[in-house]
């Protein structure tokens, strides 16, 4: 069963304060791209004293035509001046509370970082008043390191928990092997059911078929922080799945899939078979350019 990696603004606190532990806040807030927001910008002029920050633009594969791509391990430990060491203790988090920064966390445990934690969430952290710095960054040079010596290229990753486009043309046009899996998907119901457009030109709106609608808002409370284990099962419960079988999460590019993968991990809502719980990663922006029209469902 797949566990939680939250972690509570107090207890977060208490870890970057320890002098007995490497700790590393890491700072992954993204914005859509119509948002007229910097997560770069955002960082230079505020966080978590001694954070350092994770580009989720920038941290993928470099050679996909799709945005938000999963790296090889080679070009994730390349990435990775802002580790000191495997050893380090990690606590991402975002601006917006819980949006991008589960992205930073699933690509962590997918490469097998031992200790890694999702803050729960950054506005609450600053409005307890824990610590934050205002010193301005002239650039993020000066917050990453570019001599870490952290390796992710012989870990390699856990393979099972990324699904691939042809994996999800195997699974959803198989009508036995699609009944194995619970499909969900994280963007607003208006885009999963056609009746919105897509964000990105160009790209229809749908969803694959067997997809359930769960908005990834739906998995957060009012002030931004993933609801409690009981809310978080019986809402799961009431959308039709079953406790039964390993969920795959999608979404637009594979960001706020992870939101509904770690409320997942939380809720304790993993198949019994121990079969473990999915992204696909090329999501809906991959899904609509590739699929045949025929295998792009609208409406209900």
């Amino acid at each position: 069963m797949q566990s939680s990696h939250l972690i509570t603004p107090a207890a977060a606190a208490k870890l970057f304060a320890s002098s007995s532990a490497s700790v590393i806040p890491l700072d992954a807030t993204w914005y859509l791209p119509n948002a007229g927001k910097s997560g770069k910008d955002e960082f230079l002029a505020e966080r978590i004293p001694g954070a350092r920050f994770f580009d989720i633009d920038e941290v993928k594969d470099p050679l996909s035509p799709y945005p938000h791509m999963l790296p090889s391990a080679e070009q994730f430990s390349a990435a990775m001046g802002i580790a000191d060491s495997l050893q380090d203790t990690i606590i991402v988090y975002d601006k917006q509370g819980n949006f991008s920064a589960p992205r930073a966390l699933w690509m962590f445990l997918v490469f097998k970082h031992p200790s890694v934690y999702l803050l729960d969430n950054f506005p609450q952290y600053k409005k307890q008043g824990l610590p934050i710095t205002t010193e301005k960054l002239a650039s993020l040079k000066q917050a990453n390191r570019t001599d870490a010596t952290s390796t992710y290229t012989n870990n390699g990753m856990i393979a099972e928990r990324v699904a691939s486009y042809e994996d999800m043309v195997a699974i959803t046009q198989d009508a036995a092997r699609r009944e194995s899996y619970n499909i969900i998907d994280a963007r607003p119901y208006a885009r999963w059911s056609g009746a919105a457009p897509e964000p990105r030109p160009g790209i229809p709106s749908g969803h694959v078929v067997g997809a359930i609608s769960i908005a990834f808002s739906e998995v957060l409370d009012t002030q931004g922080q993933f609801k409690s284990v009981d809310e978080l099962q019986a809402l799961f419960l009431s959308k039709g799945m079953s406790p039964e079988k390993p969920t795959i999460a999608m979404c637009g590019t594979g960001v706020t899939a992870c939101v509904l993968e770690t409320a997942l991990g939380k809720a304790g809502f993993a198949s019994a078979g121990g079969a473990p719980n999915v992204v696909y990663d090329g999501s809906w922006t991959e899904w609509a350019q590739r699929a045949d029209g025929s295998m792009i469902v609208q409406g209900e």
